[in-house]
């Protein structure tokens, strides 16, 4: 299965009028190859009702860039590195390998900018798991890699490949 380009558009405009988006922030979205992802997953897994799964996780996605104080990394979020993932990892249905790989990118995403911004949380007194000492980031990239590769999909690594979310940024 692929991920259209209309598709991608559609969700994104349908997104983009419920948040009264600018232009500019429609086409700053569709460049996000981050959210384009989240909205791939559900299509790339075989999701029944896909638009609507890509719709909700990507609205949630723009509500927690906008409310970060609800939305950042919390002490109670340690236990597992896709826990501050949840609320966009809802899948009634869909092939369960494909979700699983399309979260763990998503998660070394995450892990990239928690090392990227290592300095500046500890400065600001932003938690972070890695400048806790909670996560073994090496371990925790390694298990991730080992999920991503247990399953080829050239139309996922199109958006995002395993290179690009090991250095990714949620942006």
């Amino acid at each position: 299965m692929d991920f259209e380009e209309s598709f991608w558009e559609k969700i994104t405009l349908l997104v983009a009028e419920a948040f009264r988006l600018s232009p500019g922030e429609l086409a700053r979205l569709r460049e996000t190859s981050t959210a384009r992802l989240i909205a791939a997953i559900p299509v790339l897994a075989g999701c029944h009702d896909a638009d609507r799964i890509a719709c909700q996780h990507v609205s949630t996605y723009l509500i927690a860039r906008s409310a970060s104080s609800i939305f950042d990394h919390r002490r109670e979020d340690d236990s597992d590195v896709l826990a501050r993932l949840e609320r966009i990892s809802h899948f009634p249905d869909g092939d369960r390998k494909v979700i699983d790989r399309g979260m763990s990118l998503l998660a070394l995403i995450m892990l990239s900018n928690y090392e990227r911004s290592r300095e500046t949380d500890l400065q600001e007194s932003v938690y972070n798991p890695i400048v806790s000492g909670s996560w073994d980031v090496e371990a925790l990239r390694s298990r991730l890699i080992k999920r991503v590769r247990a399953i080829a999909s050239p139309a996922m690594d199109a958006i995002i490949d395993l290179e690009q979310a090991v250095r990714g940024s949620w942006n």
